[in-house]
């Protein structure tokens, strides 16, 4: 009874996670595709601007002839590993100091649509542990969320949430 329980939920999670099938053709019609853009930072200060683009069934796109480049690093389409439970998507590691985003998302080869992650739109920008001691394991984290408007995309909107640490 149990191996038949175990079968269903390994046919539901596989089927759940599978890439969309937009991830196999070039899309022209961008409204096609939902944008959320979550910024994650943990407890041992691993950060993660993670894009993730996905179909209207919620299921991962990864983009046959399009792109995303964030601050001009064009990202490979991988699990995010900070506070995402290995969700797919596009995923850029900032640098110590970085603060503001500039993100461009191509749906094909020649269609972008870019956007910038700053203080004056909403993110507040990462916190930073008041010494270089070991970090306050108490800390809290600043949970927001929030939609840039207007964009080409489902809903006319991006959506962002950010989960950052409050040390």
């Amino acid at each position: 009874m149990k191996a038949k329980y175990l079968l269903i939920l390994v046919a539901i999670f596989s089927t759940s996670c599978s890439k969309s099938v937009l991830s196999d053709m070039e899309i022209s019609d961008p409204h096609l595709l939902k944008v959320k853009v979550k910024i994650e930072q943990n407890i041992h200060d691993e950060k993660e601007v993670q894009v993730f683009i996905r179909d209207k069934n919620n299921k991962p796109v990864d983009l046959l002839s399009g792109r995303v480049i964030i601050n001009e690093h064009t990202l490979p389409f991988e699990r995010a590993q900070v506070n995402a439970a290995g969700t797919r998507g596009y995923i850029y590691t900032p640098h110590y100091d970085e603060q503001i985003f500039k993100i461009t998302i191509y749906w094909n080869s020649y269609e972008s649509h870019t956007f910038i992650l700053s203080p004056q739109n909403g993110w507040p920008g990462f916190k930073y542990p008041n010494c270089s001691c070991t970090h306050n394991h108490d800390s809290d984290t600043i949970y927001n969320s929030y939609s840039l408007k207007p964009a080409p995309f489902y809903n006319h909107e991006i959506d962002i949430v950010y989960n950052i640490m409050n040390w």
